[in-house]
């Protein structure tokens, strides 16, 4: 008898696998999207976000020339600064300097505008001429105007005295009453060229048409102005308002040339206190609370602008 053998059952086949997810182009397109972003953001976050979790730190520590380590003091230095009537004298010089500045570069600049906008003999020379100021290092310009300002050597006492407007040589820069003032007027000669080119830009995208019905319907120049060119400005306008009053809040090279921030605290900013607590008073602590507070008041100021900007339909 032929003995039978019997075939070994077969193993069970194992599944195939499952065939990798192809990237549809959209994805490709957004992770390329993200790997373009990635160098850029993170050298954002070094070169800001760094430097403000450091201030925020050492905002809430105190240190000083004999003892510079940092020591962790909490909300002291606030507690300090909100205490202080020298800061809060710093404060409201802070604000008064910002509005006016800001309010006399929002004049000069839309004059300067409208006299550009016209067609003269020597107009493309004036218009040259008008960003020297601009374009001045901030230390310069302070030395000018300190030097026109000067009590028996500057010109603007020579003609104040001719027109009978002064007697004797007031020393405008080393008056309490009128330190920051011949600060400001420095600040706003040298900053207007920005807002004159803005307003200048601005002013001749108006269409003339607007004009010419506002003209025909009986309107004159002002009304002109007031009712047909200044609102179709409005969104320039608001833009350059925004930028003049963080950088003039922000001024130092013509604060620290002029004035130091004296006599006293007369004309002393945020920035300047901020450059003396930390580098003459070596209290760096303090200085970047006063740091922390510049912030937080301009992005108040920034907050609501952009807020007003919103509902008045100029930002999307």
């Amino acid at each position: 008898m032929i003995p039978t053998t019997t075939s070994p059952r077969a193993a069970p086949r194992e599944p195939a696998p499952a065939p990798a997810p192809r990237l549809t182009a959209a994805r490709r397109e957004t992770l390329l999207r993200l790997a373009c972003l990635a160098p850029p953001v993170l050298l954002l976050g070094l070169l800001v976000g760094y430097p403000i979790v450091e201030t925020l730190w050492l905002s809430l520590t105190h240190s000083s020339l004999i003892h510079p380590d940092p020591v962790f003091v909490g909300l002291e230095n606030f507690a300090a600064a909100a205490a202080s009537p020298t800061f809060r004298t710093v404060l409201l010089n802070t604000l008064v300097w910002t509005v006016l500045v800001v309010a006399l570069q929002f004049l000069l600049g839309m004059a300067a505008a409208s006299l550009l906008s016209k067609r003269f003999h020597g107009r493309a020379v004036l218009r040259v001429l008008l960003v020297a100021p601009w374009v001045m290092p901030g230390i310069t310009a302070g030395l000018l105007w300190k030097m026109l300002e000067d009590p028996y050597l500057g010109p603007i006492n020579a003609v104040l005295e001719g027109l009978g407007l002064v007697s004797g040589d007031p020393a405008w820069l080393a008056e309490e009453s009128t330190a920051l003032l011949g600060v400001v007027l420095a600040a706003a000669w040298k900053g207007f060229p920005v807002s004159a080119l803005m307003y200048l830009a601005a002013y001749q995208n108006v269409p003339d048409e607007l004009r010419e019905a506002a003209r025909t319907d009986g309107a004159g120049p002002w009304r002109v102005f007031w009712h047909v060119t200044l609102p179709s400005m409005a969104p320039t306008i608001r833009t350059t308002v925004l930028l003049t009053t963080v950088w003039t809040f922000n001024t130092f090279d013509l604060i620290y040339v002029m004035t130091k921030g004296g006599p006293g605290v007369s004309s002393e900013v945020m920035s300047s206190l901020i450059y003396r607590t930390a580098f003459v008073d070596v209290d760096h602590g303090a200085a970047a609370s006063y740091g922390v507070v510049s912030v937080a008041v301009l992005a108040v100021f920034s907050v609501l602008y952009l807020r007003q900007v919103r509902g008045a339909g100029g930002l999307r």
